[in-house]
């Protein structure tokens, strides 16, 4: 039948060029693809159906039979699929409205023939039936009623990888026996997760190793094909069929990698020879499409989008991750590599090649030619997956034939007189070349979480180390991207330029007021640039900047002003070169000419001035300058400031309604901001608080507390809940506060009042009067859009649009308005403009600001104070800041 369909498609030209199949003779993993496929152009690989086929006993109504089938079609992104069982053939169409694939046509002409053996004698009336249905077919592909699909769209779905992927259970369970078997495949196995399993999603180690190794031969096998059509050398390719073992296959690749560079991508890596036969029968499946649609000869544009589409499936499935976009790649590229000719570059945690990827498009784009951009951008990872799939977003057409500077390495390993080898495609010759320094260092740094830091122990003391004097205050909870610039410093020639994109907790924390500290040592801070539309990694809760910074040839050289650049327009606004040359020269120059971004630059003396109130991050990137002519004074001055009870167990000590505990041992609670509907109010929970003994509650025949501890009285539960001089069950709740403030923000910013005064909870931070105060005016002061200002500038925005703050950073820096500087009538004049506020709902942040109530409230206090500030312009500084914080979530 295939035979005698590439003659019906070689007749004459028209839409369907060719016909292939055979890809399942020997298929133990079950089939994978259609048993017939149809192909269209050749130039952008095109499938345009796929064909079933089964002999007479087969009903055309089986349910498996066209279930099998629209499963492969729907994989492949197609939008009709044939079953033809001989007697019978029926065609199946795509309904755009329903998704659904419906009857479209019918051929019952052989419903006469009904069993096997009267197939082969009549082959003549089939073949005569396949050349009726080939020119229909042809018919409807001719006037576009069918297209088909290209092998780039379908392979981009991802639906060819993971109908693979689904046997990553049946390769886990081969590691698995294998592991038990042989002691050291174990040891590298163990080994492997410790190092790697920070830069991947959730699950076992041999479940990730199991998706590791079948993207690694996904890998292999397509850029084999795409390497076919370049280089006679890997022609070789063709050799691998059904009687190929892994282990044979391996060797093949290595030989190829000799021939004709691309270790990162060929080279044997741990588990790939213990492929399973079925999921090995499926891989030799999708080499022989790949055969058949000589994916390798594709145009150049095509080319390049399967180079991506690798990259982008590889990144989707393996890692749990996406890359760098390439918009913010191409931007971080154009602001770091001031010499596009000469510009050495690196990016040392290169991970899908993005920004490597970027900036080899920069340098081609400025017409280098490919031989000075391959021996010009070098890209590095420590995880070989990684390095494979970067590989694969380096591999430009124009740059087959030149030895990529791609490599295997640890960031924080990485020295000048580090040796790396390479391969020359032309000849298959390995080469060395130094690290030596570059001009420009570019990387998106890893952000590790705390299971992960264990690995980078040894290379954290070092760079702390190496610090000297205040590298001791760089302790262990600062991220370990935070310590990268510091290890990566010797690598950048003086004046190098350093662009890294960064969480942007190093704004709001106490680790990030050593980092920026040690950064001036080091470095000039350029800019500093945060997204005000949104997240760029919409797919993490984690918000990041980016940072420019040059490294000082002269560590006493005084560091110039910071550039805060806000983006203002979602980063889509950027897809074309010429809209990222705009933002970056806007940014280079510090001129804003459209409403694409906001920039404000600051001076490193005012930012020391700012920093003592703990704005020198976030706040930055608004108009804050009449913050520093406030009369204001530290917070600690009128208050103790005291996380809440945190005691662990919240069923225990947070007992709901119908508890059945007697009075005395249920204290009023305050819980969190959800509990507050006014600045002023009740506590809305309780709390469970007893110091009395069992014995003591059996002699006094309080039963109901009695019950209640004896429902939570289990072992664990009392290992966990014991501490010295008190009972498991005890939390104190005799310290009642008024005043609190809270670690965890929202849409709504306010200091509240708890009355009568209750106990607090730990996400609630206590105010405790040092010593006698107005409780009322420091209320009202700390609720002024001033104090509110203060609060969204200290903290941080998480990736749910949450300020993050804590007790010690509201200690070390908030400040508030001085009352000392107050006369009689001033404070009655706020206290009185106050009340209102208390006695409605409290507003989201863009909401209280409209209230008159509100804007009269904070024009008695500007008076009061005797401050010329235009109130509108602290109104627009907070709607600001709190909006950058916020679009985060979206």
């Amino acid at each position: 039948m295939i035979g005698h369909m590439k003659l019906l498609a070689a007749r004459d030209n028209r839409s369907i060029k060719d016909a292939g199949g055979e890809q399942t003779v020997k298929a133990e993993g079950g089939s994978l693809f259609p048993d017939v496929l149809l192909f269209g152009d050749r130039s952008t690989a095109r499938i345009l159906q796929g064909w079933e086929l089964k002999m007479p006993d087969t009903s055309i109504d089986d349910f498996d039979f066209r279930d099998n089938a629209e499963t492969k079609a729907r994989a492949l992104g197609l939008d009709s699929f044939l079953l033809w069982n001989v007697s019978h053939a029926r065609l199946y169409t795509r309904n755009d409205e329903t998704d659904e694939f419906e009857t479209a046509e019918r051929w019952d002409e052989l419903s006469d023939i009904k069993t096997r053996a009267s197939v082969a004698s009549s082959r003549g009336r089939w073949e005569a039936l396949a050349e009726k249905i080939f020119g229909h077919l042809n018919d409807l592909f001719d006037r576009g009623s069918l297209e088909g699909r290209q092998f780039i769209d379908a392979y981009r779905s991802g639906g060819v990888t993971s109908l693979i992927m689904e046997n990553a259970g049946l390769v886990a369970q081969a590691l698995t026996d294998a592991a038990r078997r042989d002691s050291r495949l174990r040891a590298e196995m163990t080994l492997w997760w410790d190092r790697y399993r920070a830069e991947y999603g959730e699950g076992s180690k041999e479940q990730v190793l199991a998706q590791a190794v079948i993207s690694n031969w996904i890998g292999k096998i397509l850029f084999g094909h795409i390497l076919r059509e370049k280089d006679v050398r890997a022609r070789r390719v063709a050799a691998i069929d059904e009687d190929t073992t892994p282990r044979e296959a391996l060797d093949l690749f290595r030989q190829l990698s000799e021939d004709c560079n691309f270790w990162t991508i060929f080279s044997d890596s741990l588990g790939l020879n213990l492929v399973p036969t079925p999921v090995w029968d499926q891989l030799l499946q999708f080499h022989k499409l790949l055969s058949d649609l000589r994916v390798g000869s594709v145009d150049q544009g095509q080319l390049s989008g399967v180079l991506e589409a690798t990259v982008e499936v590889a990144v989707r499935k393996l890692r749990g991750q996406y890359p760098t976009p390439i918009e913010l790649a191409r931007l971080l590229t154009s602001l770091c590599i001031r010499n596009t000719v000469e510009d050495r570059v690196l990016d040392p945690c290169c991970g899908s090649g993005t920004i490597a990827r970027a900036a080899i498009e920069q340098k081609l784009s400025a017409g280098v030619d490919p031989d000075g951009v391959a021996s010009t951008v070098f890209a590095g990872d420590q995880d070989p997956q990684a390095v494979q799939i970067a590989t694969f977003a380096l591999a430009k057409a124009s740059l087959m034939h030149q030895p990529l500077r791609i490599f295997q390495r640890d960031a924080f390993s990485l020295e000048r007189e580090t040796d790396l080898d390479f391969r020359n495609p032309t000849n298959g010759n390995v080469f060395a070349e130094r690290v030596g320094q570059f001009d420009a260092i570019t990387s998106n740094l890893p952000f590790v979480a705390q299971a992960g830091r264990k690995q980078y122990g040894n290379a954290l003391d070092r760079v702390a180390a190496s610090l000297g004097e205040g590298g001791e205050r760089f302790t262990r909870r600062a991220d370990v991207s935070a310590y990268l610039p510091f290890a990566l410093h010797p690598l950048l020639n003086d004046n190098g330029r350093l662009g890294i994109i960064i969480t942007n907790a190093w704004l709001g924390t106490d680790w990030g007021d050593d980092f920026y500290s040690l950064l001036g040592r080091y470095y000039d801070l350029k800019c500093v640039i945060t997204s005000g539309a949104g997240r760029w990694f919409q797919n993490s809760e984690v918000v990041t900047n980016i940072l420019i910074l040059d490294k000082k040839a002269d560590p006493s050289t005084p560091s110039g002003n910071v550039k805060y650049v806000v983006l203002t327009r979602p980063l889509e606004e950027l897809a074309d070169e010429e809209a990222v040359e705009i933002a970056a020269a806007q940014i280079e120059l510090g001129q804003t000419q459209n409403d694409t971004m906001t920039i404000r630059e600051v001076s490193h003396a005012d930012l020391a001035r700012y920093r003592q109130f703990g704005l020198g991050g976030n706040a930055q990137f608004v108009d804050c300058d009449w913050v520093l002519d406030l009369p204001l004074s530290p917070l600690t001055d009128h208050f103790a400031i005291r996380r809440g009870e945190r005691r662990g167990m919240n069923a225990l000590f947070y007992p709901d309604a119908g508890h059945g505990i007697e009075a005395e041992y249920v204290k009023p609670l305050a819980k969190g901001p959800s509990d507050f509907a006014r600045l002023t109010s009740p506590a809305a929970k309780v709390a469970f608080s007893c110091s009395r003994s069992k014995a003591e509650l059996e002699a006094l025949g309080h039963k109901g507390a009695l019950a209640w501890i004896k429902r939570f009285e289990t072992p664990e539960n009392i290992a966990k809940l014991s501490r010295n001089g008190m009972h498991w069950y005890e939390m104190r709740a005799d310290t009642l506060t008024d005043l609190v403030m809270f670690i965890a923000y929202g849409d709504r910013l306010f200091v509240g009042r708890v009355d009568p005064p209750a106990f607090a909870d730990q996400r609630l931070v206590r105010l405790d009067p040092v010593r006698e105060i107005d409780i009322d005016l420091m209320h009202a002061l700390l609720n002024s859009t001033i104090s509110m200002f203060l609060i969204e500038g200290m903290g941080f925005g998480r990736g749910l649009g949450a300020l993050d703050l804590n007790k010690d950073r509201i200690e070390n820096y908030m400040h508030c308005l001085d009352p000392g500087e107050l006369d009689t009538a001033g404070i009655e004049a706020i206290k009185a403009a106050f009340t209102p506020l208390t006695s409605r709902d409290i507003l989201e942040i863009a909401d209280e600001l409209e209230q008159v109530d509100r804007r009269e409230f904070d024009q008695a206090v500007l008076n009061a104070f005797r401050l010329d500030i235009d109130l509108d312009r602290i109104y627009d500084a907070l709607l600001s800041l709190a909006e950058i914080r916020r679009t985060a979530n979206e």
